[in-house]
């Protein structure tokens, strides 16, 4: 017969074990995605300067800033572009998604410089631009707008979302793929994948593991950041070519004087 100690431990390791598989969350590494090809509105005046939403693969993978008590599974998606030279400023970033419940919330979005095949330093960094979530994607004002010259960039995106209020959030993923592939990273590891540090979205297993890119638009205007010019060449001043050529004329008198010299 069991003793009142043993019954008093049994029952707080059973109460225990009750709270934490009611605390429990069943997150995901991917989610069905697009299908089909979506259509976004931009603002008036606004050109579409990249899209890359053609060949949607049917799956997602995550990319949510979740509330604290999950902090372990937050993630970013990334995805390169090339920006022409002339340069883009970008206003709108708009992403094919889908979602457990449609919301409007914040997103960080971040672009970076390319680091042989991956996302480098930061450039243009927005830790909370507004974003509006619908069934099929997500649209994301940039506060301020993001100016780039030339190069290749990646494009950074996770999304603030209470899973205990709306679900997960996964960015779609592409068949094909444009420029290098998509890369994808979870600091805390908590889907296991070992993808602490942005690495390819194929190689991490999400959205599917076998999808290389993600599904995205830029949204802005041509040019605003040009390509980067030589420094001008300062011609010299008046004073400066009398100097010149009083030098110049130094150096032909004695050189005249040497071979005169040496005649002799």
């Amino acid at each position: 017969m069991m003793n009142r100690k043993t019954l008093l431990a049994s029952g707080i390791a059973a109460a225990i074990f009750s709270v934490s598989t009611v605390g429990a969350v069943n997150l995901q590494t991917s989610n069905p995605g697009a299908i089909s090809q979506p259509s976004f509105n931009n603002p008036n005046g606004a050109t579409t300067l990249y899209s890359q939403i053609d060949n949607p693969s049917g799956n997602g993978a995550p990319a949510q800033n979740f509330s604290s008590s999950n902090d372990a599974y937050d993630a970013e998606g990334a995805d390169d572009f090339v920006v022409p030279a002339g340069g883009w400023t970008i206003g709108l970033v708009n992403l094919v998604t889908t979602v457990g419940t449609p919301t409007s919330t914040v997103a960080a979005v971040t672009f970076y410089s390319d680091a042989a095949g991956l996302p480098g330093a930061a450039v243009c960094s927005y830790p909370t631009a507004p974003a509006v979530i619908s069934t099929t994607n997500t649209v994301i004002t940039l506060p301020t707008d993001c100016t780039l010259s030339a190069g290749t960039y990646w494009v950074g995106v996770s999304i603030d979302l209470n899973f205990g209020s709306f679900g997960q959030v996964f960015w779609s993923n592409r068949t094909t793929q444009s420029n290098g592939a998509g890369a994808w990273r979870n600091p805390g590891d908590g889907f296991g994948s070992g993808c602490t540090a942005f690495t390819a979205m194929t190689t991490c297993g999400v959205g599917g593991g076998t999808n290389p890119d993600f599904l995205f638009q830029l949204v802005g205007e041509v040019g605003g950041g040009g390509v980067p010019l030589a420094p001008p060449r300062e011609l010299p001043t008046l004073s400066q070519w009398s100097a010149l050529l009083a030098a110049s004329g130094l150096a032909l008198l004695g050189l005249f004087g040497v071979r005169r010299r040496s005649r002799r």
